[in-house]
């Protein structure tokens, strides 16, 4: 079996899952899905991670979209298990601990952009395109993409994307909330590790606890949010780990969390 996936060391705290299949456009089957899955749990296993960058081979397509030589002959049945499977995948890259940067240089189109959306957000070439053109073949998006997008930047937004199959350019794209940022094509990958190295430098556990405290915020209705907020702020003071971080403050340097007992509660 053909490996496509590479789960790479970047710095301290921060590791890349890279994608690559470029002489497909990096096109999603079932295979590349199945890889995708073993390397998300090998990352959730990972303690000393603060952040994964989502990245993927060659110049052209983050991911174009998913294979349509696979799909061509796919019954209800079979195009269900897909889409449940696809969905299973990509919800196990959102339910990462970690922060997910998604690094798109070109084309995330259908599963590409919904595999994007699947991260916690997204830095992107000035040359990249998004789309969600599946109506243009008859038919949806499948891998989560009519949920996470009406999240991500509005319901009327969204169904318009969705039912006009338009590809959007970067611009177009941030001025909807999809992205964080823009960036000159070739300072990318600089840019999206550089971020994900300011992120690991700050207290492990506390990035973790902001993650879910923000997660909250999607899902819990009235003051449960709140309420997770003040639980998780509260375990900030029963560690080493806020301790470095308050001293450094006072004796003003920069905290030493991944120097100190602090970084062994990563994982909580």
């Amino acid at each position: 079996m053909a490996q496509f996936l590479n789960l790479a060391e970047v710095t301290a705290g921060v590791a890349a899952i890279e994608i690559s299949r470029p002489e497909a456009l990096n096109a999603l089957n079932t295979e590349v899905l199945m890889q995708l899955a073993e390397c998300v749990k090998k990352v959730r296993e990972r303690h000393d991670l603060s952040a994964v960058i989502l990245r993927t081979g060659g110049d052209k397509a983050f991911v174009a979209g998913a294979d349509i030589k696979e799909m061509l002959h796919f019954t209800q049945q079979q195009g269900h298990d897909f889409a449940r499977f696809g969905q299973s995948v990509f919800e196990s890259v959102f339910n990462l601990p970690q922060i997910v940067i998604a690094q798109v240089q070109g084309f995330a189109l259908g599963g590409g952009l919904e595999l994007a959306l699947a991260a916690d957000f997204m830095i992107a070439s000035e040359k990249a395109k998004f789309g969600l053109p599946e109506v243009g073949l008859g038919l949806i998006p499948g891998f989560g993409g009519t949920q996470r997008l009406v999240r991500r930047i509005g319901y009327a937004r969204a169904l318009e994307w969705m039912t006009s199959a338009e590809r959007y350019p970067a611009d177009a794209a941030f001025n909807s909330g999809l992205l964080n940022r823009i960036v000159a094509h070739e300072e990318l990958g600089r840019v999206a590790e550089s971020l994900a190295a300011t992120i690991a430098a700050q207290g492990p556990s506390a990035v973790r606890s902001a993650k879910q405290c923000a997660r909250a915020a999607l899902y819990s209705q009235g003051d449960f949010g709140f309420e997770i907020e003040a639980q998780f702020f509260a375990q900030r003071f029963g560690g080493s780990e806020s301790k470095e971080g308050l001293t450094a403050f006072m004796e003003k340097r920069k905290p030493q969390f991944r120097n100190s007992s602090a970084s062994g509660q990563a994982g909580q």
